[in-house]
């Protein structure tokens, strides 16, 4: 009978096996080179006799076999026996074989031995991937922001600073080894090391609870969250507007020469062509940074030819309860006031009515939704210092002035436009009493 053989550098996870030995052999015949430059001929010993392969008496039990792991798994292995007589059969049928392994694997989620040593960073690396999507079944896919999945990396890594300052090694340290001793070192990390605000504080305390509760549902954990008992600080709510000569002064200013700002040793330039246009259109829809961004004319529409209001879809809720359960969330609606309709004119609303065009930033060739949501927030932070009135506001302030001038217009009917579930939440954070009183009838910010 012809003896099988494996070169020595095999095709990966192919090996002979031979059922008498019940040895796996990873070539047949190799050369070694010697120190003195001699080579000679080398040869695996059978697990029985000692002696060399090519001289066992028992070669039609010789078998090619394929052997892989499971991702992630060293110590969990799949083999399988292959109807092969030549090396090159054998190598088609490993490939054959590895093609079926990953097609189950695709739709097969891999048990967890919940025996295994679960280690902090390596959860933390999967948690990522959860928030991405990756490795999850296509019905619990949640399309989840770039904002939001940034946070949370954001949070785990403080969290982690603070574990290395304590001379704790998160790659050596377990999940469930994780205690109040632990949590305690990411508070002053956060309030003394980094000095974060109680909001920031906040957030970043949440951001880490999420990973612990994932972790303990994917793992099995019998433990506690370790974060179930941190208390919530106290956020003093601003509701801070801008006036009418603020926001006169702050386009006055907006210029590439007082765009000019350090960051350490880099020179940038907050100047952006498109930052009146889109404060303006701020202050006159009271749209979120992305709602604002993403505004586009098709979406104005007109009652007896006059454009009447804007259709918006509430991103924030529709995110919240994930693609196909966000069919019913019902759209924001914005008022297209005289303020409003002069901005639009002067942008081109004649031009474009009826167009999927955007109306901030049309060409997004070279720009993203992205780019442009924090260029028009470090552009508003940025010109607004240079006004110095001792005030910290941020483009937020914008929709919070537009909130406060429609609620007094509405009579407290806003949330019907807003989409804010309750007045109460819209009266704690967006309504400021200092400026209702001076509210027109017919909503018009400013008198523009």
């Amino acid at each position: 009978m012809k003896r099988k053989k494996l070169p020595s550098k095999r095709h990966k996870g192919l090996f002979l096996y031979c059922n008498e030995c019940k040895k796996y052999f990873s070539y047949t015949k190799t050369t070694v080179k010697q120190g003195n430059g001699t080579v000679i001929r080398k040869e695996p010993e059978c697990g029985k006799s000692k002696s060399k392969l090519s001289r066992c008496k028992s070669p039609e039990k010789h078998r090619y076999k394929s052997r892989l792991h499971y991702p992630g798994q060293n110590q969990r292995i799949i083999s399988n026996t292959l109807n092969a007589e030549t090396y090159n059969e054998a190598v088609t049928q490993a490939i054959a074989f590895e093609e079926e392994f990953k097609a189950k694997l695709s739709f097969t989620e891999l048990p967890y031995d919940t025996n295994k040593r679960v280690y902090l960073f390596d959860a933390q690396i999967r948690y990522l991937d959860f928030l991405n999507d990756i490795g999850v079944p296509d019905h619990k896919k949640v399309n989840r922001s770039d904002h939001y999945k940034n946070e949370v990396k954001r949070s785990l890594l403080l969290f982690n600073e603070a574990l290395t300052k304590n001379k704790i090694n998160k790659k050596l340290m377990l999940v469930d080894m994780i205690n109040d001793t632990h949590v305690g070192y990411f508070h002053s990390h956060l309030l003394v090391d980094k000095q974060y605000s109680n909001k920031t504080y906040n957030n970043k305390m949440t951001s880490v609870k999420g990973f612990f509760k994932w972790a303990i549902k994917k793992f099995k954990l019998n433990i506690y969250n370790p974060f179930e008992d941190v208390r919530k600080r106290t956020v003093a709510v601003k509701k801070e507007t801008i006036s009418g000569k603020e926001f006169k002064d702050l386009l006055a200013i907006l210029s590439p020469e007082n765009g000019i700002v350090y960051e350490g040793q880099t020179k940038r330039n907050r100047y952006k062509s498109y930052l009146k246009d889109g404060f303006e259109l701020a202050l006159h829809t009271g749209g979120r940074r992305e709602e604002i961004v993403e505004l586009k004319w098709n979406m104005i529409k007109e009652i007896e030819n006059e454009p009447t209001y804007i259709v918006v879809p509430n991103l924030k809720v529709q995110r919240q309860k994930g693609e196909g359960f966000n069919d019913n969330v019902a759209p924001k609606i914005i008022p297209v006031t005289k303020s409003l309709l002069k901005l639009l004119l002067r942008l081109g609303y004649n031009e474009n009515k009826g167009s999927h065009n955007y109306i901030l930033v049309p060409d997004r060739s070279k720009t993203s939704t992205i780019a442009i949501m924090n260029n028009l927030s470090k552009g508003f932070s940025h010109y607004y210092k240079k006004l110095n009135t001792d005030r910290d506001l941020q483009l937020k302030c914008l929709r919070k002035t537009y909130l406060s001038y429609l609620n007094s217009t509405l009579s407290g009917d806003t949330k019907s436009l807003s989409s804010h579930t309750s007045d109460e939440i819209l009266q704690r954070h967006y309504i400021d009493e200092r400026i209702i009183n001076r509210a027109v009838k017919e909503l018009q910010i400013f008198d523009s």
